[in-house]
């Protein structure tokens, strides 16, 4: 193959991996979004928790349906919440195993990129000397 075709394969081969990181930091970005969110409905949740064990025992609970108050039961209330803390635990968790599998496959490019542009640089040495 040609000096000037294999750098044109070089070049192709880095302007996919570049095209596969922007992907990846794409993806990156929509985590970040999630987990903010997760968190923000966590620290929601757990002040819910924290007032429904500041109530007395037989105070009336509501919870806000559309526009309309339903009175619901203090036990349930607290399991319902119980359970939506679980629920954003085990996602938080999930989306920080996808965020670490997304990291290592940046770093995995990121160093194919290298490895690409010292072929790049080998080949364009090589040529300068013949």
């Amino acid at each position: 193959m040609s000096h000037t075709k294999q750098l044109e394969e070089f070049q192709k081969r880095l302007n996919a991996e570049v095209a596969e990181i922007r992907e990846i930091q794409t993806k990156m970005m929509k985590i970040n979004g999630v987990k903010s969110n997760l968190g923000a409905q966590q620290n929601e949740n757990e002040m819910v928790k924290e007032e429904l064990k500041l109530m007395e025992p037989d105070a009336r609970v509501y919870k806000l349906i559309g526009r309309v108050l339903v009175q619901q039961d203090k036990v349930d209330a607290a399991a319902i919440v119980d359970k939506r803390l679980e629920y954003i635990t085990a996602e938080s968790s999930r989306q920080d195993k996808l965020m670490k599998e997304l990291e290592e496959k940046q770093e995995h490019r990121r160093k194919t990129i290298g490895d690409i542009q010292a072929q790049a640089q080998a080949l364009a040495q090589k040529g300068q000397k013949a």
